[in-house]
């Protein structure tokens, strides 16, 4: 049964209507993730054949979706690691002198 939103009825209790505002609102944040996935990572049109292809489809759309996420909010970090690996150390071997 698929459930859209709209009116409750007068026969749901205040719990359940909470609770399906709450299941809609849920969906609604999701849908835009799914759009983004079809849209970047190639989920629109797989290429690998049978069910076992499917599934590799999604799961590598999903670690590359993560996988960016998780760069995004790492990048400042990566940025201070990188200038440190170059010009903290206190030895100045010529290996390292880059600039």
């Amino acid at each position: 049964k698929i459930l859209r939103p709209g009116r409750p009825k007068k026969s749901d209790s205040p719990y359940q209507r909470r609770i399906a505002r709450e299941r809609f609102r849920r969906r609604a944040g999701i849908e835009p993730i799914i759009g983004h996935l079809k849209q970047d990572h190639r989920l629109s049109r797989n290429y690998l054949k049978g069910v076992l292809g499917d599934a590799i489809n999604l799961f590598m759309a999903a670690a590359a979706f993560n996988f960016r996420k998780w760069i995004r909010k790492f990048e400042h970090f990566f940025a201070l690691f990188t200038l440190w690996l170059f010009f903290g150390t206190t030895t100045r071997q010529p290996s390292m002198m880059i600039l």
